[in-house]
Formats: structure tokens, sequence, C-alpha cells
């Protein structure tokens, strides 16, 4: 045992040098992983291959397919053709009815479809549009008209005048053609000489402003959320009010155009208004404009 010792002692330099070589090259073993670690390695980059030639007629189907797919798809909507809405005949001789109902209103649109009158029938009001039936009776309304209505009673065409109106035959107007010529008089009026003339034609029967601003009633959810407003024959005195082509008319001199019941009195009072403060919704906010006749 003495002399395993006595060996070992011998060759204690060869043995340590033996030993920190060997920790050494494990320490250095180590470090090398502990990098790799802190700094992974970048993907090589990858081998260049050629493009494979495709013939034209192969190419040419492929896009034709892609673009089928993409027509197909209608990203932008569907076309829909706007069909134009066909105007009824306006009956001109209906005689005036027996029935003991009472026009409180009309509401004229330019899409028929879309007037509506308000009729009294035995102390109930209702609002009827084309088409529909008067309750309490068995006529239905054909047409609407600014001062009166006409209804099928029975297969009969009759008139139903606004309240306060005498009953009178309806006379279609035509306008009068404008002479086109340099010569001076035969000229186009222009557009102050129209609106003073549209203001005179008003004050002398107020009803005819809704033959130039013409309303249609809006509902969503069962609720009249106001009048659509839109121009009449004539767009000279919606444009120069300040109106525009879609505006949703909420008040009328103060009354609520909400309120179902609101345009019936106002049609028995138009006779004697001089002025209209319109309140109109516009992109979500509301315009006061202002019509003096």
């Amino acid at each position: 045992m003495s002399s395993f010792f006595r060996r070992c002692l011998q060759y204690q330099s060869q043995i340590s040098l033996t030993l920190t070589l060997i920790m050494l090259a494990v320490s250095a073993w180590i470090a090398g992983v502990l990098l790799w670690q802190l700094f992974p390695q970048t993907h090589s980059v990858s081998q260049w291959v050629a493009p494979v030639a495709v013939n034209n007629q192969a190419q040419t189907q492929s896009n034709n397919l892609h673009s089928s797919d993409i027509n197909k798809a209608n990203i932008f909507g569907q076309y829909n053709r706007e069909q134009k809405v066909v105007q009824a005949p306006v009956v001109t001789d209906a005689p005036k009815t027996r029935l003991n109902v009472v026009l409180v209103g009309s509401v004229v649109s330019s899409n028929p479809n879309l007037s509506l009158a308000v009729v009294a029938n035995r102390g109930k009001q209702g609002t009827y549009g084309i088409g529909e039936q008067i309750e309490g009776t068995r006529a239905t309304v054909s047409a609407v008209m600014i001062d009166r209505i006409i209804i099928s009673n029975s297969g009969r065409d009759e008139t139903v005048m606004l309240e306060g109106l005498e009953y009178k035959k309806l006379e279609l107007k035509t306008a009068p053609q404008v002479a086109a010529s340099n010569i001076a008089g035969n000229n186009p009026i222009n557009s102050e000489e129209k609106l003073t003339a549209i203001r005179r034609t008003i004050t002398q029967d107020p009803q005819q402003i809704f033959q130039y601003v013409r309303l249609s009633q809006v509902k969503r959810d069962g609720q009249v959320k106001g009048y659509r407003v839109s121009p009449g024959r004539d767009p000279e005195l919606f444009n120069a009010v300040g109106l525009q082509n879609g505006d949703i008319a909420v008040a009328l001199n103060g009354a609520d155009l909400t309120d179902p019941a609101a345009m019936g009195k106002i049609y028995q009072s138009i006779s004697e208004l001089t002025e209209l403060n319109l309140t109109v919704e516009r992109d979500g906010q509301q315009h006061d404009i202002f019509i003096q006749f």
C-alpha cells in the first residue's frame, strides 16, 4: 500500500497535467455549446432552381379560369337593373263619392306606390296607400293627388275631395313647350324668374308647395320616422332653399311629423300658411329649411 502511494507521488505532476487538460477540453466544449445557443445558426440559402417553362395555351387557360372565378365571385355585388316606375293612368271623370268618408290629408310621391292618403270614416282616421281598403267600406284607394283621391267602390271610380274643398273635375295640364331660338324673348327664363313665378303660384294656392317639394312617409319597425323629401315637377325651388334629395323631414312649422296625425292637421290649415319652416335630418344632423311664399 505504501508503495502505491509512493508511485502516485512520483507521477503526481503528470497526473495533474492530464486532469487539467481534460478539464480544459470539457470547459471549452461546454462554452462552445452555450455560444451556439446564444447565437443560433442562420438558415443556409436555398439552391436556385430554374423555372419550368409552361406553354402559352396552358397559361392562357389558367388565366381564363382565374378571371372566371373572380367574375362569379361578385366581389362588387350583383348588378340589378333598376325597374322603372310605371305611371298608372289618372281617372279624370270620376264623380264625387257618396260614401261618408273624409279626406283629411294626402302625401303625393313621385313614385305612385309610395303615395299616402289620410282618410277618416265614422270617427276613425287611418293612413292608406295605393290598393289598400278603407276601413269600414269596400272601397280601395286607386290614386292619390294633392287635393283628392280616386277610390274604386264596387268597380266604380269615385272622387273624394280634400276636406273643405269643393268638387271639380280634374284637369290635367300639359307644360307649354319653350321655343328654342336665339331671338330675344324666346330664350328659357332664368332661375330667378322661375323662382318668382313658383312663389307667385304657391302664394295663390299654398297647396301647390307639395307639387315642388314632394313628401313620402318613412316607416321603420312600424313607426313613422318622418317624410323623405324629393324635388317635384320643377327642382328650382327645391334646390334654391337648400334641400337635398333624400332628406328626412321630421318637423314642419313646429308640428312633429313622426306623429301620424300631424300631416292631416297641416293640410287643414295649409291654405292659411305664408311660410314653411321645415326641419330635416341629413347625415345624422338636423337642418332648418325656411321657405317663404
